[in-house]
């Protein structure tokens, strides 16, 4: 009796610890850290940028915070269809780039994996009928097939060209915090009109976040491009590197990160009235020199380990950025 009772119990904690590895696999296939940094970043810009200039001036704001919060929604949905699809389309050469931290093909069935992507797009597009008609704004649906459609060509085609997918990716990323001012463009107008100082504020400031949003994103591809030259060669894919050298993708890599150094610096000097000890110095330390150290490193980087290093820094430096945005706002 005793026996069976041990043998249950062990068959139900096998169960629980199964269950707990397929939710941490799903976590990662559709990268959990970086949809809550896509959430961060749209709940900033809105609050921190649009919602308060609006409610000084009486503006109503075409995406309420439950409307918004939908919108939210429908972006993470969007993001992490983009990450399932793009782990489909890249099993070759993530068995050779990273073979044990695969969520697919171990815990999660490919077949089970294009179900998750469908079923996340079906649901997303209803969740953007849904925020269309209550904003009362139609057209807004039209967005959300069309990022879907841009995720998928840039997985099954513009990846595999030299520089095309990492522009798309860069200009995507970026767009997380610029479709914000697409929403509210209309009420963005009527703020030039009643406070063009506000306007210009905020205008610059976001003009400011897309800009280091977009080169550092931009970065981040090109350094993990050199991070994954072994299985993306295995795959078929013409990525930098591999089409134009090493030394070229790490000539691109590191003017992308001098252009990085220029952006913060003109900002830094543009912004000067807004900028205070505190953003200063987070800018210099948390901005300026990991992009600096990261670029000298990158001179004498040669394996995927020292590849890798370099993509986990340009990540926790596009989350300083975030961060820089916050303080910057409130501050």
């Amino acid at each position: 009796m005793c026996a069976r009772c041990h043998r249950k119990g062990a068959q139900t904690q096998w169960r629980l610890v199964m269950r707990q590895e397929h939710l941490r696999a799903f976590l990662r296939l559709v990268r959990f850290p970086n949809l809550v940094i896509v959430a961060l970043t749209q709940y900033l810009v809105y609050f921190a940028l649009f919602k308060d200039a609006f409610d000084e001036e009486g503006i109503r704001m075409a995406l309420q915070p439950g409307a918004m919060h939908l919108f939210v929604a429908d972006t993470l949905l969007i993001t992490a269809g983009g990450y399932i699809i793009n782990d489909i389309f890249d099993f070759r050469s993530d068995m050779a780039n990273r073979p044990g931290r695969m969520a697919l093909g171990r815990y999660i069935h490919k077949q089970t994996a294009y179900w998750l992507y469908y079923s996340l797009s079906l649901i997303g597009f209803f969740l953007a009928l849904i925020l269309a008609f209550q904003v009362g704004r139609p057209p807004l649906v039209a967005l959300y097939p069309l990022a879907v459609l841009f995720l998928f060509l840039y997985t099954a085609y513009f990846k595999k060209a030299p520089l095309a997918g990492n522009l798309l990716i860069a200009a995507f990323c970026a767009g997380v915090a610029g479709v914000i001012w697409f929403a509210e463009r209309e009420g963005f107008s009527r703020l030039i009109v009643l406070s063009p100082k506000t306007a210009l504020e905020l205008s610059n400031l976001l003009n400011w976040y897309l800009a280091f949003a977009f080169l550092s994103t931009l970065y981040r591809e090109l350094v993990k491009d050199l991070e994954d030259m072994p299985g993306d060669a295995r795959a078929g894919c013409r990525t930098v590197p591999l089409a134009w050298g090493v030394g070229t993708a790490k000539i691109m890599a590191g003017l992308t990160a001098v252009l990085l150094l220029l952006l913060l610096l003109a900002m830094a000097l543009a912004e000067s009235e807004r900028f205070g000890a505190i953003s200063y110095g987070f800018t210099l330390a948390g901005l300026m020199l990991p992009v600096g150290y990261s670029l000298a490193k990158l001179k004498n980087a040669s394996g995927s380990k020292d590849y890798r290093t370099l993509s986990q820094l340009a990540k926790l430096i596009m989350l300083n950025g975030l961060l820089l945005l916050l303080l910057l706002t409130f501050q």
